[in-house]
């Protein structure tokens, strides 16, 4: 009876990556030169999902009787191939300018190349340390990605937080978890044809219901494409020794003077006009509004203000915050996370914990108790 069910599932499984991977083709991402690896990429990820239903389809076609050596073969190989173009794709959504010809094209080789090694020899022959050596470069492979993975997150979140002067941890949280998600997959893919028949079912629906919410999560992004895509697009600048000193470079102590009243009145002007509540907003946007150049801004708030930009911003969105509370009650803590400038709730809690220590709903109940 089991058999029944278990070639239902894998039936279902195969149809829905396959209607799956079509959708993603289906998804816009429009033309230009910042956004190729981008169209690449929801290539590589909807053929992932092919690749994904092709083991079912085959299986289904011999009837399940398909000999069990066979099917863990080419599980095993599946499974390598999948990680590539998963890493592959996330990368290109987080750090686009890492993902070159070079560095692509050679994984391919490199995985073509042992996957298929592997097939010959292990069709070939019964010998059972054939598979635990595939395992185990299946293992230094995912340890690899999983290495350059933590290194250009790392990256990218620096740079999306270097671009908005914004906590970006939410925003990327995605990814993270996506890699990860799909790291376990492909473990559990690989022994899968171990797996006792009921544990195996329960396994093929939550990796299509995981690949079901990845699909959505990569439409989200190329929905937010314009936000992500000017930070991490962004060149490495090069290190100057005195970074700081290169704003005021050239510039006569009357020329300093003045630029500075003019930034403190600009300032004014800003928080006056609630400049601190617009999320979103990159540092060369402000820097144009105010008058100034990024470098300028940060020499005068390093010299003038002793505080970087990104935590004065934070401070001004607090204090409103608490003052909004403080003349409105009942409050949703939602509403009140956009009005002071948070495009994410899970930031606005995060700094209001940290610069009160009273989460806003303890804050929002302690003021109230005081009417």
């Amino acid at each position: 009876m089991w058999l029944d069910f278990y070639m239902f599932v894998t039936l279902a499984a195969g149809i829905a990556l396959t209607v799956l991977g079509w959708q993603l083709c289906g998804i816009h991402i429009p033309r230009g030169e910042d956004t190729h690896r981008l169209r690449t990429a929801r290539a590589i990820l909807a053929a992932s999902y092919f690749i994904l239903a092709a083991p079912a389809f085959c299986e289904l076609l011999s009837g399940g009787e398909a000999d069990r050596k066979i099917i863990a073969v080419l599980t095993v190989a599946t499974a390598a191939c999948q990680s590539l173009l998963f890493t592959a794709t996330l990368l290109t959504f987080i750090q686009p300018l890492y993902v070159t010809r070079r560095r692509v094209w050679t994984q391919v080789g490199i995985v073509a190349a042992a996957a298929a090694l592997f097939l010959l020899v292990a069709l070939g022959s019964d010998a059972r340390w054939i598979f635990y050596v595939a395992l185990a470069a299946y293992a230094i492979q995912l340890a690899w990605y999983t290495l350059v993975f933590r290194r250009e997150y790392a990256e990218s979140l620096r740079l999306l937080e270097e671009y908005y002067d914004e906590d970006q941890h939410t925003r990327l949280r995605w990814a993270k978890f996506g890699f990860y998600a799909a790291l376990t997959v492909g473990i559990v893919a690989s022994l899968s044809v171990w797996l006792p028949p009921a544990v195996y079912n329960l396994f093929t629906v939550g990796y299509v219901l995981f690949y079901g919410w990845f699909a959505n999560r990569f439409s989200n992004y190329a929905a937010k494409i314009n936000y992500y895509l000017p930070a991490v697009m962004q060149k490495p600048e090069p290190v100057l020794p005195q970074a700081a000193d290169v704003a005021v470079a050239g510039l006569s102590a009357s020329e300093i003077t003045k630029e500075k009243e003019h930034l403190r009145i600009a300032l004014e002007r800003w928080v006056a006009g609630r400049g601190f509540t617009r999320p979103e907003e990159s540092r060369e946007q402000i820097t144009r509004e105010l008058g100034t150049t990024k470098d300028f801004l940060n020499w005068y708030f390093k010299t003038e203000i002793r505080q970087d930009f990104r935590s004065w911003r934070i401070g001004l969105r607090i204090e409103y915050a608490k003052q909004s509370m403080a003349e409105e009650s009942g409050l949703s803590m939602n509403g009140l996370a956009k009005k002071v400038g948070y495009a994410t709730k899970s930031n606005f809690y995060g700094h209001f914990k940290k610069l009160t220590g009273e989460t806003p709903v303890e804050y929002q109940r302690r003021i109230a108790s005081k009417r």
